[in-house]
């Protein structure tokens, strides 16, 4: 598929509408959306894939996270920091921000990988990726990080949303009332930051069985990660 096509044209200004973004060069943006199944069922000289672009806008995606954690949490240590990242640029993160502006809606994909489904999350995340990629060649780094901006604080709740349907503070609670007939014991170890942006670290242990700790930005979140490695520990999960 050419992107100079009026449907294709049509596609590629609707994903600027839906990412607040203008292309100088529509080919970028083409490309972007362009899976290496879909190419390779084509002629190759015509039809360039995403990867490189992918590769490109993987780097442009870790460097402007760590800048956005660097700035937004002065306090924050490193190893805080690179747990939070690593959390933010996860693919289940990126894909969902993909699914926000329904990039699976222009990805080109050849018959084998649409078989699989379009909602896979390897190739939205993907997609993503290319597409941060060609808005860097496109317009620079100053674009993308307005662009992702927006985005990090939504990657870092959707997470959290995620996390908190499992509830493992009570499988945890339910599996010690079964096996040993008391429920384990939660303890709050510390807090730091001011109180828009505290920090709370929560252990959970039963007697010499287990002990572990969760750091989250409330202590629902910290409870329960602290629970969930727990379960972890168990072989539960």
């Amino acid at each position: 598929m050419s992107w100079q096509t009026s449907g294709r044209l049509e596609e590629l200004k609707q994903i600027q509408s839906n990412t607040k973004t203008k292309f100088k060069d529509l080919r970028l943006l083409h490309q972007a959306f362009v899976h290496r199944s879909f190419a390779n069922e084509l002629d190759a000289k015509s039809q360039i894939d995403n990867e490189r672009l992918e590769f490109l806008g993987d780097s442009v995606l870790g460097i402007l996270a760590a800048e956005y954690l660097y700035l937004s949490l002065p306090s924050g240590k490193e190893g805080k920091l690179a747990k939070l990242k690593s959390k933010i640029v996860s693919t289940p993160a990126i894909a969902a921000i993909a699914r926000k502006y329904e990039f699976n809606r222009y990805l080109l994909l050849g018959k084998g990988e649409k078989e699989k489904g379009e909602s896979n999350h390897n190739l939205q995340a993907d997609c993503f990726e290319a597409f941060l990629g060609a808005l860097f060649l496109d317009q620079g780094l100053e674009e993308c990080r307005r662009f992702l901006k927006t985005n990090f604080k939504r990657m870092d709740q959707l997470l959290e949303d995620v996390e908190e349907t499992k509830d493992y503070k009570t499988i945890l609670q339910e599996y010690c009332q079964k096996k040993w007939k008391t429920i384990p014991v939660y303890e709050v170890l510390g807090e730091e930051g001011p109180d828009h942006q505290k920090s709370f670290l929560i252990s959970v242990a039963y007697g010499d069985k287990f002990k572990t700790k969760g750091e989250g930005k409330n202590k629902r979140t910290a409870e329960q990660l602290a629970a969930k490695l727990a379960l972890l520990k168990l072989g539960l999960l």
